[in-house]
């Protein structure tokens, strides 16, 4: 056997809870064959030690989530950890956060196969835990973490021990670099990720021409804003780069199941999706082998619809759908329980549990040598000349200040006021003015307005006041709302 071949045998073997299903395995030969093929992977050997050491830098992150959630220290040699070791008040958002361990570990891998290294936004900012473990892990820190966390025991215990310590210094800042959502110390990161939806708005936008970026998205923010469905109508390929978005799709929302898992799962977002434009792929969300060839064949497919010169759009753009189960590699996996502590007790105070969450630990294990070996593949930038992931251009965005024109001000009370012209029209018009949502409306473009979204006038210009913009919205539930006093009192206005 050749060496490329005993290296892959090695991955095809995976590692502790991680295995490779056959789909996986037929994708990642033709992928490799292929990179090997366009010169960007020299050889099987560097392909193959790439993707088993991503099993095991994945299996060692998720069992540092695991210990940042329950624990103050972490033992790199495998040793039980004892009463005294674990936390009076264990805290953490454990069972995304084990999901994204694979998502962003198969993102790192993507990226040393390639040798390119791609910008990231996390959509689930609560599961910081998965970035902030393999970045320690792989020395990608931010400045206010160097010197504090690192690929040591001790380094990686004092991430266990700050996450949810709640330190405060005496000037009343945090006294450690540490959150509980993505931040200004999470190296890479751009979003809080804190409000659903807003990463998974923006990440089309985001790229520049030249420029790559990986989105992982939420399936509970997916059924709390659906303005990503628009994503393939609003990309071109002239004005911005390659946007792939991840969905990691573990079926829980917090604590309950999602609307998509009840309604047929990783099959019926494939055909939502669909509806709107993209071209989806549903892959293993439990192997990061799964993820990393998703991003790089999603990328490779918007390179090929850009160079087409008779492309049209709106474009198919993909979309990857990460199946996994909310928790994957730890017990509690696909409980209510799963979304932040995952086990039915502190292991501080039950042996159960403590015995639990070590036998959990030890099926993780990486040994340090082999650990060591797996980081040093991961340390490829230098040697592929591009950037670390931390360092990709998104992450370091310096735009100049809009200049923006000098408003036209109003002196407040002055007769020329708005408020001031709505009262006097009040006073003489046989027909109240409407309080409406723009300054520029007239009777035949209310609909537009936002209180008059499902209402239209059908009075002319000539019979109707011109409206007078007060900026202000009473809400649709208020019995004095805009619309139901505008309603009551005017018989022109029905529905549409």
């Amino acid at each position: 056997m050749t060496t490329g071949s005993i290296i892959r045998q090695r991955w095809f073997a995976g590692h502790g809870p991680i295995v490779h299903h056959e789909e996986t395995v037929a994708r990642v030969d033709a992928l490799v064959a292929g990179l090997i093929a366009d010169g960007r992977v020299a050889d099987e050997a560097t392909a193959y030690t790439l993707l088993a050491a991503a099993d095991r830098l994945g299996c060692v992150a998720m069992n540092v989530v695991a210990h940042m959630t329950y624990a103050k220290r972490i033992d790199l040699s495998g040793a039980l950890l004892a009463e005294e070791d674990f936390k009076l008040t264990p805290e953490g958002h454990t069972g995304g956060s084990l999901n994204m361990v694979q998502a962003f570990v198969g993102y790192l891998l993507a990226n040393a196969l390639t040798g390119s290294t791609r910008g990231w936004i996390m959509g689930q900012g609560h599961c910081v835990a998965a970035i902030e473990a393999v970045n320690a892990l792989t020395g990608d820190i931010s400045p206010a973490q160097r010197g504090r966390y690192d690929r040591s025991e001790e380094g990686l215990s004092r991430l266990c021990a700050d996450f949810y310590s709640y330190a405060i210094n005496a000037q009343g800042l945090p006294a450690v670099p540490l959150g509980s959502h993505a931040g200004p110390n999470t190296a890479g990161a751009v979003s809080e990720g804190g409000y659903l939806g807003f990463a998974e708005l923006q990440y089309i936008h985001m790229p520049l021409p030249g420029e790559s970026l990986v989105a992982f998205l939420s399936d509970g923010a997916f059924e709390e804003q659906r303005g990503p469905d628009w994503a393939p109508r609003w990309w071109r390929t002239q004005d911005s780069g390659f946007a792939v978005p991840v969905m990691i799709l573990n079926g829980r929302r917090i604590e309950q199941r999602t609307q998509i898992m009840q309604e047929g799962g990783a099959q019926w977002l494939a055909e939502d999706v669909r509806h709107n434009g993209f071209d989806p792929v549903i892959v293993d969300g439990r192997d990061p082998s799964a993820i990393a060839w998703a991003i790089i064949k999603a990328e490779d497919t918007l390179h090929a619809f850009a160079a087409d010169p008779d492309r049209r759009y709106p474009a198919p753009l993909p979309y990857v759908i990460a199946e996994t189960e909310k928790g994957f590699g730890f017990p509690g996996a696909g409980s209510n329980a799963a979304h932040n502590l995952p086990l039915i007790g502190n292991p501080h105070a039950n042996i159960t549990m403590r015995e639990l969450f070590n036998k959990s630990a030890a099926a993780l294990f990486v040994p340090p040598l082999e650990l060591n070996a797996a980081l040093d593949a991961f340390a490829c930038h230098a040697a592929q000349q591009r950037p670390l992931e931390s360092a990709n251009p998104m992450a370091h965005r310096y735009p100049a200040a809009p200049k923006l024109p000098e408003p036209c001000w109003e002196t407040p009370g002055s007769e020329g006021s708005a408020m001031t012209l709505w009262i006097s029209g009040l006073s003489i018009s046989p027909r109240p003015i409407p309080i409406c949502a723009c300054a520029s409306a007239t009777p035949t473009n209310w609909p537009a307005t936002r209180w008059a979204a499902r209402w239209r006038c059908s009075s002319t210009a000539s019979t109707s006041p011109k409206p007078v913009c007060l900026r202000i919205c009473t809400a649709p539930s208020s019995p004095r709302s805009t619309r139901k006093l505008w309603l009551r009192q005017h018989s022109a206005i029905k529905a549409d």
